[in-house]
């Protein structure tokens, strides 16, 4: 099997800033065991999307939101 057989998706991911620092801190290697209230990994598929949560959830509770990707 070749790689070239299996596109690649790339996964979107809505987050804040605590926990996007604890990514940080892993040196960008691995994302943190989910915080209080947040029971599920919610990547998604699409940037717009990801964009639109980042705005509605962690902008609304933190004050500033991110989208990570690729």
């Amino acid at each position: 099997m070749h790689i070239e057989e299996h596109p690649t998706t790339i996964l979107y991911r809505p987050t804040g800033p605590e926990e996007l620092a604890l990514v940080r801190d892993s040196g960008y290697k691995r994302w943190p065991p989910r915080l209080p209230g947040q029971p599920i990994f919610y990547p998604v598929t699409n940037e717009a999307y990801a964009r639109q949560i980042a705005t509605r959830w962690n902008i609304g509770d933190s004050g500033v939101g991110y989208v990570t990707g690729e």
